[in-house]
């Protein structure tokens, strides 16, 4: 086969070649693009699911290990607030200033959800996902909600309550192609732990 020929032929396959090579790239790009934005948005509903829970355990005593007690918390129950009434002068505590009946005190309810999702908590939010406390457990673009358990570690023969909630990263990228990609799909983003007491999540920057 001559040179030419040879050549005519390479041509189309070259074409062919960094067409594949190319749509590889892009598709990568593509990935790893709505791949960042899955995890900051299930990031963000994890950090809401711990505001509930660190509330939860303040007005409980322990963590919730189901979905129904938490949700239930926020939507049902009233958490106290004690609020002063009148100022504290400055040459007082407010200790004093109470016991001179300078100030008093008054203690008011509120909604679990308006002091759990207050507005300095809701300042602190990334905006690009608005909260939604219907969905709050729902794991974005699957019908999957998140693992929850709960329970207590002794640790330096102190007993601490501990709590875990978590998804794996093949339910975050559902109807993504993620296989092969630079996840492992059976590893978990998660905040807490069921080992130590931990309120951290495992995502790169807390």
């Amino acid at each position: 086969m001559k040179a030419k020929q040879i050549a005519l032929i390479l041509i189309p396959l070259n074409i062919i070649l960094a067409y594949f090579v190319f749509n590889s790239i892009d598709s990568e790009v593509e990935f790893n693009k709505e791949a960042k934005v899955r995890i900051s948005e299930n990031v963000q509903k994890l950090k809401d699911l711990r505001q509930v829970q660190t509330k939860y355990k303040h007005a409980k005593g322990t963590f919730a290990d189901n979905f129904e007690a938490l949700t239930h918390f926020l939507e049902n129950d009233s958490i106290s607030i004690v609020k002063a009434i009148g100022e504290t002068p400055d040459t007082l505590t407010d200790v004093q200033a109470l016991e001179l009946g300078i100030i008093s005190r008054d203690t008011a309810y509120v909604l679990a959800k308006e002091t759990v999702f207050d507005d300095a908590y809701l300042d602190s939010r990334n905006e690009n996902f608005p909260l939604d406390i219907a969905n709050l457990t729902t794991i974005p673009y699957s019908n999957e909600v998140y693992s929850i358990d709960a329970g207590q570690v002794e640790k330096g023969k102190v007993i601490v309550q501990v709590f875990e909630i978590s998804t794996n990263y093949g339910t975050v990228f559902t109807g993504l192609d993620a296989e092969n990609k630079s996840y492992e799909l059976d590893a978990l983003l998660k905040v807490g732990s069921m080992d130590e007491a931990s309120l951290n999540g495992n995502w790169k920057s807390e």
